[in-house]
């Protein structure tokens, strides 16, 4: 497993080096958000598909009529489905299933993995909960920089101010 982008790292704003491209290309299979996540990406994405290069956005087997469309975001949905864990748990099934299909000799340690991960999520689901219960539900507000936690307040409960909108 390689990642391209490290800590601090905007994936708005991120532009493949031709390091990048080279790694890219030699890939099995490559994983990313989607959704626009990765903006300036997408294009090096449908080249590399175009090259026979398996890519998959893992938040295409999310059903879009549970994504949140801001009319700030211009049409498009808001890639930061992460902050709602249960919703991460479906990516995980897609990566999954994703990895099991490009790599099926060693799909039962994908399994495992992948069921051991979701047990991980579903706890981290329950304990978010819990702990935003405790927080009156006046008082769940959550005022941030960049605009990115509508998935977080909406599945707990938090009415989210991002001061710079959209703009990371």
């Amino acid at each position: 497993v390689k990642g391209l982008m490290g800590p601090g790292v905007d994936p708005h704003l991120y532009k493949a080096s031709a390091g990048d491209v080279e790694t890219l290309s030699r890939a099995d299979i490559i994983l990313y958000n989607g959704l626009h996540l990765e903006g300036k990406m997408s294009e090096v994405f449908e080249q590399m598909q175009k090259r026979g290069i398996r890519t998959v956005a893992v938040t295409d087997g999310i059903d879009r009529g549970v994504l949140i469309s801001p009319p700030e975001f211009g049409g498009n949905y808001d890639p930061h489905v992460w902050f709602d864990v249960s919703l991460w748990m479906e990516v995980v099934e897609d990566v999954r299933d994703s990895l099991v299909e490009a790599d099926p000799e060693n799909a039962d340690a994908y399994r495992a993995n992948a069921e051991a991960y979701l047990a991980e999520l579903k706890e981290l689901d329950e304990y978010v909960e819990a702990k935003a219960a405790q927080v009156p539900e006046n008082n769940r507000v959550l005022i941030t920089a960049h605009d990115a936690f509508n998935y977080f307040g909406r599945a707990y409960g938090f009415q989210v101010k991002g001061l710079q909108g959209i703009s990371t």
